[in-house]
């Protein structure tokens, strides 16, 4: 089951949620304005990144200079905890499945939750219709 995670104001949230539509795939929104996401879905968010609280905290939300200087003092535990209390902090949306995350909106990546067998069906459609056949 795939996973949004948005935010009421944010126009990439609400371009995932619409794509996800689109493509009659079954989500799960959870608005992190509202329910803020547990530090267990935090932890496994993380084990599915590149970098880390790196790739999930938002440089550029308006709280960030309130935290900038604390973050490299604060342990993980600590950082997952005010994450929690400060989803403000997140960026968004957050796409997650089992094993597949995509942080923000990307066109082209938030088709890999789209499942294999029906990208596997639209790559062949691609190539007969180029083909002119």
């Amino acid at each position: 089951m795939i996973k949004l995670f948005t935010q009421t104001s944010c126009n990439s949230s609400r371009k995932a949620r619409q794509w996800l539509r689109d493509h009659d795939l079954e989500f799960e929104e959870q608005n992190v304005g509202k329910k803020a996401p547990t530090t267990a879905e935090l932890k496994h968010i993380l084990s599915l990144t590149e970098n880390g609280l790196d790739d999930i905290i938002s440089t550029r939300s308006r709280a960030y200079p309130e935290v900038a200087a604390q973050l490299p003092d604060m342990s993980f535990n600590e950082t997952l905890k005010l994450l929690c209390e400060r989803t403000q902090l997140l960026r968004k949306p957050i796409i997650v499945t089992e094993n597949k995350v995509q942080i923000g909106f990307n066109d082209d990546e938030i088709r890999k939750f789209v499942p294999r067998h029906i990208r596997r069906l639209d790559f062949m459609k691609a190539m007969i219709n180029a083909a002119g056949v």
